[in-house]
């Protein structure tokens, strides 16, 4: 169902560019908002239901690289659902209460694991910092 919050022992993936990696570290930057986006676009792990992270991030992999071109350096973040959106609570000055939700491409694909984080503004820089901090493992996008 479109719109269903993301359990918070779940986890999502980012696909960051190789703009946004300096000397194989993720930036900030992977986690702001273009100006024609409503929500950065994630991807639900567990939706997968697979039965180790190898095959999760495998599969994530197939995902990407069927809707972009994943370049050499670019990389996928892991993060945690309740740790990103406890920290942002707990650290912004406004409380931000985000939102992480299941966004499927086809409103009625439940099998589709893309997700977006919501409530962001497209000049959140310290979030995005925030959010960073809350990677906890990150793999390289192609397989090496």
């Amino acid at each position: 169902m479109r719109d269903e919050p993301i359990p918070d022992n779940d986890h999502i993936t980012r696909y960051c560019k190789p703009m946004t990696i300096v000397n194989d570290d993720i930036q900030a930057s992977a986690f702001m908002l273009r100006i024609t986006e409503t929500g950065l676009s994630v991807n639900w792990l567990e939706k997968l239901e697979c039965s180790c992270r190898e095959d999760e991030i495998n599969q994530i992999r197939n995902i990407y690289n069927k809707e972009l071109s994943l370049q050499l350096n670019a990389k996928i973040a892991v993060l945690n659902v309740g740790n990103t959106l406890g920290k942002i609570r707990a650290e912004t000055p406004d409380k931000r209460n985000l939102r992480i939700v299941h966004w499927p491409e086809l409103e009625n694909d439940e099998r589709d694991t893309h997700s977006e984080i919501l409530n962001l503004h497209h000049d959140d820089e310290f979030i995005a910092e925030l959010i960073l901090e809350t990677v906890q493992e990150s793999y390289p996008a192609r397989r090496q």
